[in-house]
């Protein structure tokens, strides 16, 4: 018998005699193009994860990376259409009809340094009037910004001794040096024992935040605690 998934309530455990309604698979296919869309679109860079080079050979190396929101693969290397003589030649990676599902893309050169709407600029080559390459230019100005999102998890522990009773304390978890997170994420601050209310305060800083803490019982108490945090690195 057919379900339907957790999160967004698409028909799943399908079996070979049942009978899919043709709107539960456009649901699939409009789920999926919208939220990973807009996921690979907003959280990671358009532009080359590995390799595209322009080579000697007036070819682009093999390599992948995001262009258009399409994750695009080559595995060896690809001609350089609309190359031009006697110029220097911008060339782009341009996401065609197949990027989408197949992870195709093309390379292609112009005299304008303004690419396609969308495309990745991978560099330049300067041709002389006999179409012999004169140089090569991969790094200055090029999309080689596409990495992978790192989450990385830190933490750690403490102890203050002889907080007063009903005294507050203010401090500072610092780690910057283990990870300073491109964006910082949840927390989680345990105080042992019920002597002691927690607050947390400046949560948006990327390699700090800081903790209240009030001794909730008439007499001193050592503050001793755990912490972790999770986001994503740089």
């Amino acid at each position: 018998m057919a379900t339907q998934t957790e999160h967004y309530g698409l028909t799943a455990g399908v079996v070979s005699d049942d009978f899919v309604q043709p709107d539960h698979q456009n649901r699939v296919a409009e789920t999926l193009d919208r939220v990973v869309g807009n996921v690979v679109r907003q959280l990671i860079s358009a532009g080359v994860y590995s390799g595209w080079l322009i080579q000697e050979s007036k070819t682009v190396s093999a390599g992948q990376g995001l262009v258009q929101g399409c994750w695009c693969t080559t595995s060896s290397d690809q001609a350089i259409t609309g190359l031009q003589d006697d110029n220097v030649n911008y060339v782009f990676a341009v996401a065609n009809d197949q990027s989408p599902d197949k992870g195709t893309v093309d390379f292609s050169a112009q005299l304008s340094a303004t690419g396609p709407s969308g495309a990745v600029y991978l560099g330049s080559v300067e041709l002389d009037s006999d179409g012999a390459v004169v140089e090569i230019d991969n790094t200055s100005s090029a999309d080689r910004g596409c990495f992978p999102l790192l989450t990385r998890t830190v933490g750690g522990n403490g102890q203050i001794e002889a907080v007063p009773g009903g005294g507050q304390i203010h401090f500072e978890i610092d780690h910057g040096e283990a990870a300073n997170f491109l964006v910082p994420g949840a927390i989680e601050f345990e105080a042992v024992g019920d002597n002691f209310e927690i607050e947390l305060h400046k949560t948006y800083q990327k390699a700090q935040f800081e903790v209240v803490a009030t001794n909730s019982s008439s007499y001193p108490r050592d503050l001793i605690y755990t912490w972790q945090r999770w986001g994503i690195a740089e």
